[in-house]
């Protein structure tokens, strides 16, 4: 095609995409055959022609940097201004520059949801239509679109050095900033290379050839520098600022790579598939650049790697392997069970107390938040905690696109380990707060001459337990939101102890050497190092959980928290109460609601601790359903497994899928 000049009163693309948009949208048409709408459009050579024409006039009048570099490339605006930003966009679009091709490719793909039906035709279709359209292209055009393309290069490689040599990345990484750095060295490769295809005469394919390997070489080298923080962020911690920076910096050289091999590739297919690729990203990109949901998911996401790749030090703690750390573990659930007994009498005497609202809840939530972080440094355990503290475990052993081949055999090894150990604790802090609780009550008594709870109360705490007619499952809902929140609090105080390098402050802290002595104060500062996290976390359950009946309360709605451990050790004191005149009946609704309520724990702790797991690794739907009916197999195969330690238990994925 020699020209590329076209009559402009007949838009031709535009026509085109409404006709593939219109078959999308018809009820008819299933997705099946959708993927073959390309082809099932007839063209004859001259509407080919006239829509390749109509495109490369539009490549040769516009500017591709912005496309390129901006469209689908993370924003380092801060969470609050992007979403304020996007926002008033919705609301009042900002000014789009006629010379710029991503605002015709944005009037082109002018539906939101356009993205679905480009996504829905495979690559090889798009790849095999353009290729057919663009058979012959003009030197004059060929020449604009290679300018363009390096200029975007260049742009990218200069964009990925700055965050590169970003003192937040630089911290992290040894001698990332020197002159042999990988990020300055790729910038110094793409500018020769740039320069050299623009300017120089006698700069020959094979030294073109040359200079795309020693790129590619420092392209590899800086994920490495990436990837070395990622295997290192349990020694120097990782801030949310950091992960918008690497999240960033993978994205500029993923860009990088694509635009570089659509130059240099010598295979057809190769080429148009990348661009293809491409063509998706950005049209996906445009249609969503001002969602606020799109916007709220990636943050979520990157929220979610942050603090959960953070608590794997504490998570495995709570997952026994063996029948040693299985029993030791049923050891810790005691020591737990019998700390809350003495949390359910202290609280039910401050009940007593008839404080204000305020303070009843000052007080409740101090009652909680002491005993928490007293099991935590004793070394016990409360059950339910378990899910909300290992979800950095579970997703260490994801899939994380395609890096883990063994994932599902681990993971559902994992998961079966941590269900087990989950019941053994369940079945620990249970069977001993009971009894625990009532012996203080008889101990009471006997000192005071009343019971702990008075006849009233005692009723109302078993009313409390009935599932039937009582708000306890959706209570024991919230408390298990609450652990989960809890975790997650651990993993970005453990995280923040670790990045801002509290340990070393500490110990070189002059007062505080002159006060403890260095071998001292060295201790204290190893101690917080390992259980920072940990106490924070607990100090926030206590609140949580001391102060949503007051929320409640002020806001007219009927918020309360239940906990298995809690209500055993409740209906204890109840029952010694009522001196122990307690129904057939109370006494079945007592043992099945505080079953009930420990099963809602366990599923809302654990469900909401396997969400973030995988939201932190961007799982795909397909591996989740995999995992899920890997355990369900496992479960109904070797059910014991569950609830007791035994051997060979996950069988290989071959074996399971054959079966």
């Amino acid at each position: 095609m020699d020209s590329v000049s076209i009559p402009e009163r007949i838009d031709y693309v535009g026509k085109f995409i409404e006709i593939i948009r219109g078959r999308w949208k018809a009820k008819s048409v299933k997705k099946t055959s959708f993927a073959d709408t390309l082809d099932s459009i007839l063209l004859d050579p001259r509407e080919k022609d006239l829509i390749a024409d109509q495109i490369l006039a539009t490549l040769f009048s516009t500017k591709f940097v912005s496309l390129f570099t901006e469209s689908e490339i993370g924003s380092n605006k801060g969470f609050f201004s992007d979403a304020s930003a996007r926002l008033s966009f919705k609301f009042l679009p900002p000014v789009n520059e006629t010379s710029e091709l991503r605002t015709h490719f944005d009037l082109l793909f002018c539906d939101k949801k356009d993205y679905q039906w480009v996504q829905a035709i495979p690559d090889e279709k798009w790849a095999g239509f353009l290729q057919s359209l663009f058979i012959d292209i003009s030197p004059t055009v060929r020449k604009y679109i290679e300018k363009e393309f390096l200029n975007s290069i260049l742009i990218l490689a200069q964009r990925a050095t700055t965050l590169g040599v970003d003192p937040e990345v630089v911290s992290k990484i040894p001698r990332v900033d020197d002159l042999d750095s990988p990020f300055l060295g790729l910038n110094r490769e793409v500018m020769l290379y740039v320069e050299n295809t623009l300017n120089s005469t006698d700069y020959t394919a094979a030294d073109q050839g040359n200079d795309y390997k020693h790129i590619l070489v420092m392209i590899s080298q800086c994920k490495s520098q990436i990837s070395y923080i990622y295997k290192h962020k349990d020694v120097f911690g990782i801030s949310l600022q950091l992960t918008y920076l690497v999240r960033q910096i993978e994205q500029y050289l993923r860009r990088l790579s694509q635009l570089l091999e659509v130059l240099q590739t010598t295979d057809p297919e190769r080429k148009w598939l990348v661009i293809v690729t491409l063509l998706k990203e950005f049209v996906y990109a445009e249609n969503t650049k001002y969602s606020l949901r799109k916007h709220f998911s990636t943050n979520l996401q990157l929220l979610a790697f942050k603090v959960i790749e953070n608590t794997s030090k504490t998570g495995e703690h709570y997952i026994a392997s063996d029948k040693s750390e299985y029993w030791k573990l049923f050891g810790k659930a005691l020591g737990g069970g019998i700390i809350v007994a003495f949390l359910c009498a202290n609280k039910t005497r401050l009940y007593f107390q008839h404080l204000p609202i305020f303070w009843e809840a000052f007080f409740y939530s101090l009652n909680y938040s002491v005993g928490f972080m007293l099991i935590h440094i004793l070394g016990f355990s409360i059950a339910t905690k378990q899910p909300a503290m290992t979800a950095s475990t579970i997703a260490a052993n994801l899939s994380n696109n395609g890096e883990n081949p063994d994932w599902l055999n681990s993971t559902t090894t994992l998961l079966i380990r941590l269900i087990r150990s989950q019941f053994i604790s369940l079945v620990g802090n249970a069977s001993i707060a009971f009894p625990v609780a009532y012996g203080l009550d008889w101990l009471y008594y006997r000192y005071f001459g009343y019971h702990i709870a008075d006849p009233a109360k005692a009723i109302k705490l078993i009313t409390e337990l009935n599932v039937w007619e009582s708000l306890a499952l959706p209570h024991a809902a919230l408390a298990g939101l609450y652990l989960m929140i809890s975790g997650l609090i651990s993993g970005y105080y453990e995280n923040k102890w670790i990045y801002n390098k509290y340990t070393l402050r500490v110990r070189s802290h002059r007062k505080l050497i002159r006060f403890f002595g260095q071998e001292k104060l060295d201790r204290i500062a190893y101690y917080f190092e390992r259980n920072f996290g940990g106490l924070a976390g607990n100090l926030f359950l206590g609140i949580f959980l001391g102060s949503t009946s007051a929320i409640g309360f002020t806001f007219g709605l009927p918020l309360d928290i239940r906990h298995i451990t809690f209500a055993s050790g409740n209906f204890g004191i109840a029952v010694a109460g009522l001196d122990n005149y307690v129904s057939t009946d109370l006494w079945l609704n007592s043992v099945i609601g505080i079953a009930g309520i420990g099963i809602m724990n366990v599923v809302v702790s654990f469900g909401l601790s396997i969400a973030f797991a995988l939201k932190s690794r961007n799982a795909k739907m397909s591996e989740v359903k995999s995992l899920l009916g890997n355990l369900s197999w496992q479960f109904f195969h070797h059910g014991t497994a569950f609830f007791f330690p035994v051997k060979n238990v996950v069988e290989t994925q071959e074996e399971l899928e054959e079966a």
